[in-house]
C-alpha cells in the first residue's frame, strides 16, 4: 500500500487482493464465455438453460466489478482520512497556541 504524492496526483500500487480479484474476473469472463459458447454450440439454439446461465454469468461480472470498486473506495477513504487525522492534529495545536496567546494576554 505505497502511496507517491506528486502535484495533485497520487499513485498507489495495487494490493495483493486487488491483484487476485483482477485475475479472479478475467478468469471468470473467459471460463464463462467458453461454457455459454460451448453450450450454445451443443444446443443448437438458445433454450432457457441457455439464459439462464447467461443472465447468471453476466450478475457474476457484475459483482466482481462491484468488489473492485467497494475496494478502490476503501483504499481512497484511508486516504482521505489519514489526511484528515493530520488536519485534525494541526487544529488542535493551533487552539493549543491560541489559549496560550490568550492567557499570556490577560
Amino acid at each position: 500500500m505505497g502511496f507517491k504524492y506528486e502535484k495533485e496526483k497520487v499513485t498507489r500500487t495495487p494490493t495483493i487482493f486487488e491483484v487476485g480479484l483482477f485475475l479472479a474476473g478475467l478468469a471468470v469472463t473467459i471460463v464463462g464465455f467458453y461454457a455459454i459458447h460451448k453450450q450454445y454450440i451443443l444446443d443448437g439454439y438458445l433454450s432457457w438453460g441457455l439464459l439462464q446461465g447467461i443472465f447468471l454469468w453476466l450478475i457474476l461480472l457484475v459483482l466482481l466489478i462491484l468488489a473492485a470498486i467497494v475496494e478502490n473506495v476503501k483504499e481512497e477513504l484511508a486516504v482521505i482520512i489519514k489526511e484528515l487525522l493530520a488536519e485534525i492534529k494541526l487544529m488542535r495545536n493551533e487552539t493549543v497556541l491560541l489559549k496560550e496567546c490568550i492567557k499570556r494576554k490577560r
